[in-house]
């Protein structure tokens, strides 16, 4: 119980204000309000302002054999795209001559507006041996990024019990519900007016699905060293009509108190979603305007259109791993782990097939401009395998000092039929690149440094490894970066200082080829806590 203010400055317009308030109503309940504004300039680029505000409260009532927790909350976010345009095509090329002309483009800026408020209730009571567990869960939120736009919301129930059947066995059972609606803008009467060099559309408006569940899992104490776990969830969708076994079995082995070796396999399907199913992206494609030997053989614009397919598998994938973890003594341990898992009826893009030619399209419709449109299907032909290693050490050497060191090492291949131009060429599609390459190595080490009663000092080292390629888009450079933290505080009565910087002497950079670039970025946060 208590209060906590937390205020941050720092460069690009960074401003952050932070309000909590714990109080206690009575001897069994606690509430909580808490209160969150942030703006800065870094949206896409470092000179786009984002703002985002959000407030929450939340009540527990706890007694020895039940508890209730409710919740509620809302945000509001907004940000700005400076560089964002959008585009008129016009019924006849401006200049006669120029087939590009046909497309008029003007600077006019992005609004991203994201908004919504969600609420949640957790109750759950024991009776005798056995503990049940109920919760609702209501989300309501929409955008008008155009890639995301429009409204979303969802209800979302479960219950479950747990049962100790004997000294040696715990059963677990329970069922759920989700039910979702999402509406998607009308398409506009004047289509190809102000239209944004992308956007997500739909030729149903409002989407209705509900997904339903039912789960098990027996965990036994088999002997004194080893426990095993075996569950099962079967889930049936709506959206596509099917319904999904997901199996799982582990086992675990204490070698001694403080050493333990595990092992398991497991089935997870990815839950259908509109993106992929129902709706479509356009992409305003007028920059490969292309001439041979005069104007008149020009290639006119064109659309991309990349259409979802509700006849598609669920993706789904299977894993297993393995892995110890041990404490070496009271300032050391470890954890390992290594995994290999298979992925089945993951998305790619079908082969290209065109819909509109010098504007006469398939249907007997005439477009303006002698547009092109182009038109790639989601398909579900990709499958990939990946398998790897991770390892993580803590080591503390004194009490005011210590690391948290982790290396992970992963390895991805994609395959497809080669009836699919995406699949053939890298740069053609692609969907098959972006599973192959990805960096294989990455580091992380974390330095907590309490150098007396006020100071301290934390450091936080990162590395990724390269990824090499012939093709431009998916070669990245290795990125090592170093983010420090210098925290003072009088004493307990005092506020807490920290200055921080991300990236500390870091050149501008891209995580990944084509991504908003980014750079060191320092900020200063004072906070006091009132108990």
């Amino acid at each position: 119980m208590g209060q906590f203010l937390e205020v941050a400055a720092g460069e690009y317009n960074y401003k952050e204000v932070s309000y909590r308030n714990g109080f206690q109503i009575n001897e069994v309940t606690t509430a909580r309000l808490s209160i969150k504004g942030v703006q800065s300039d870094y949206y896409t680029f470092n000179d786009d302002e984002w703002n985002s505000y959000n407030i929450s409260f939340r009540t527990d009532y706890v007694e020895d054999d039940r508890f209730l927790t409710f919740q509620i909350g809302g945000y509001h976010t907004k940000s700005e795209r400076s560089d964002w345009y959008r585009y008129d095509i016009l019924e006849t090329p401006f200049n006669p001559n120029d087939p590009m002309s046909v497309i008029v483009g003007y600077k006019a800026g992005l609004d991203d507006f994201s908004r919504g408020f969600y609420s949640n209730l957790n109750l759950g009571k024991t009776v005798d041996d056995t503990h049940y567990e109920a919760t609702l869960w209501i989300d309501s939120n929409s955008r008008t990024e155009p890639s995301a736009n429009g409204e979303y919301d969802t209800l979302n129930t479960d219950v479950l019990a747990i049962k100790q059947i004997n000294p040696n066995n715990e059963l677990t059972l329970g069922l759920g519900a989700r039910y979702t609606k999402i509406k998607v803008p009308e398409k506009k009467a004047d289509f190809y007016l102000g239209m944004d060099p992308y956007h997500r559309t739909s030729s149903r408006q409002t989407e209705r699905e509900q997904i339903y569940n039912v789960f098990s899992q027996l965990e036994t104490q088999l002997t004194d060293k080893f426990t095993s776990s075996l569950g099962v969830k079967v889930e049936h969708f709506t959206r596509n009509n099917t319904t999904e076994i997901q199996p799982q079995a582990r086992l675990l082995y204490r070698v001694s108190e403080k050493h333990q070796l595990w092992t398991g396999i497991g089935r997870a399907v990815v839950t259908p979603s509109a993106v992929d199913s129902s709706t479509d992206t356009y992409m305003v494609n007028w920059h490969n305007i292309t001439c041979k030997t005069d104007n008149s053989k020009c290639a006119p614009p064109a659309i991309i259109l990349t259409s979802g397919d509700i006849n598609m598998n669920n993706e789904s994938v299977v894993t297993w791993d393995t892995g110890y973890r041990g404490e070496i003594n009271n300032s050391f341990s470890i954890d390992s782990t290594i995994f290999f898992s298979k992925y089945k009826k993951l998305r790619m893009l079908s082969n290209k097939y065109q819909l509109c030619k010098y504007g006469e399209c398939i249907d007997g419709s005439i477009l303006p401009g002698q547009l092109d449109i182009y038109e790639y299907k989601l398909s579900d032909a990709l499958e990939a395998q990946s398998y790897g290693a991770e390892l993580a050490i803590y080591w503390q050497p004194t009490q005011k000092l210590n690391f948290n060191l982790s290396y992970s090492y992963i390895d991805t291949q994609a395959k497809c039929s080669p009836e699919y131009m995406s699949c053939n060429t890298y740069d053609n599609g692609g969907y098959k690149g972006l599973y192959n390459h990805q960096p294989k190595h990455y580091v992380s080490l974390q330095t907590m440094w309490t150098l007396n009663s006020q100071w301290q000092i934390d450091g936080w080292l990162k590395h990724k490894s390269s990824v090499s390629s012939p093709i431009a888009f998916y070669k990245a450079p290795a990125i090592t970066t170093m983010d420090v933290r210098v925290a003072w505080q009088y004493n307990q009565d005092w506020p807490l200082v920290e200055f921080v910087v991300d990236g500390l002497g870091s050149s501008t950079y891209e995580d990944l080829p084509n991504k908003a670039p980014l750079e060191e970025v320092a900020f200063l946060r004072f906070s006091w806590t009132k108990l």
